[in-house]
């Protein structure tokens, strides 16, 4: 195996020992109120951490042929600790989201959007909707995407549903699907987006005070826009140099969630501009890399699975960082590699171990383009 693009660990590794730092910094206050400790937080990340660098290891010298046959049994130990979660899953917040082990958490939701992404790489790999049309080429792909949003959605978890189906309908649209095969499914999925929204007053509340803060700059301080007014006060406060590294004001228990849906605005504000710019242009080099990668790749597995595990990584950081900073509404995803979580980091340290692995597999002849993935009868 040739040596592959050696950013794809080093970036990731970077992120990684940042959302460490940020994460002790961001939570040593509530772990002192809630827990009497105040390296409780740091203690399971720093576990987690280490967990993440042998997922990344092990996935950066996996066999990728191997990993293509084992897509199905991937996809179903997702869905039955899906449904598990149902069963016996740990409840906080009013959604039911993890399973508890012990004294760590397991989230799901973030093996799942791995396997599929998987999963969907080798059917459109061995279903080419260009020559297999919509009932055998993508029918069953959207079914099974459908499926795995729909316990999600159970959970409940729409921004996490939502950008699972993103990312399906990326992959299937670089598979070569025409655009009319997508407005569908599409479609579908806006009029379930509203169902949840209806049924869901909480996240319409939320949907309600965004729009009513981008028509009129005005919040509800004391009801749904109380994280959002926090979270810009941190990131203004920060200025061009920041507060200093431990030195935020915020994480005194005024944003909640400071150590995970909102650790850039506590980075922001400890380390201000130059920091937070340093932090963006970190993943987007990252994105750039994987994006390489992808470009490189002439199989068409490999092609489809980095595309969409690049996808990932980059709709949820561009997701977090709008909702820190007003451009979206309020959700509860992660940033990438930075926020306390394990599950998600274990998830995007795989992934970046796919990627090293995808780009050490590249040939250095291979072109950019491929007619194979030409969008000839779209």
């Amino acid at each position: 195996m040739r040596r592959g693009d050696r950013w794809l660990l080093v970036l990731p590794l970077a992120l990684t020992a940042v959302g460490v730092v940020m994460v002790y910094s961001s939570s040593a206050i509530l772990g002192i109120t809630r827990y009497q400790d105040p390296d409780y937080f740091l203690s399971k990340q720093l576990i987690r951490a280490v967990l993440g660098v042998g997922a990344l290891l092990l996935c950066s010298r996996l066999s990728l042929r191997r990993l293509e046959q084992a897509a199905p049994v991937l996809l179903g130990a997702a869905v039955a600790l899906l449904l598990l979660v149902e069963l016996v899953g740990h409840k906080a917040g009013g959604a039911t989201r993890q399973l508890q082990l012990g004294p760590l958490t397991l989230s799901p939701i973030d093996l799942g959007r791995f396997a599929t992404v998987i999963f969907l790489a080798r059917w459109l790999k061995r279903h080419p909707p260009a020559e297999h049309g919509f009932v055998r080429g993508l029918l069953p792909p959207l079914a099974i995407l459908g499926a795995l949003s729909f316990l999600v959605l159970r959970q409940p978890n729409l921004s996490s549903a939502v950008l699972l189906g993103a990312t399906g309908f990326a992959m299937i649209y670089l598979s070569g699907a025409p655009l009319r095969h997508l407005a569908v499914p599409v479609g579908a999925g806006a009029i379930t987006g509203l169902v949840m929204l209806r049924t869901h007053p909480y996240q319409m509340e939320r949907v309600r005070s965004f729009v009513h803060f981008v028509m009129t700059g005005e919040l509800d301080v004391h009801g749904s826009g109380w994280q959002l007014e926090q979270s810009l006060i941190a990131i203004g406060s920060g200025g061009w140099h920041g507060r200093g590294l431990g030195g935020g004001l915020q994480k005194y228990l005024f944003l909640p969630e400071a150590h995970t849906d909102f650790i850039f605005s506590i980075l922001a504000e400890e380390l201000g501009f130059i920091g937070a710019t340093f932090l963006l242009v970190l993943i987007a080099l990252l994105l750039w890399r994987s994006l390489r990668v992808t470009a490189r790749t002439s199989d068409p597995f490999l092609f489809l699975l980095a595309g969409g595990l690049t996808l990932q990584i980059g709709l949820y950081a561009l997701v977090n960082l709008a909702v820190a900073t007003g451009l979206a509404p309020t959700t509860g995803l992660p940033l990438p590699f930075v926020s306390y979580g394990g599950s998600a980091l274990l998830a995007n340290l795989a992934a970046a171990g796919l990627l090293y692995r995808i780009s050490a597999a590249n040939a250095s002849h291979e072109a950019l383009a491929r007619q194979r993935w030409s969008r000839e009868g779209a």
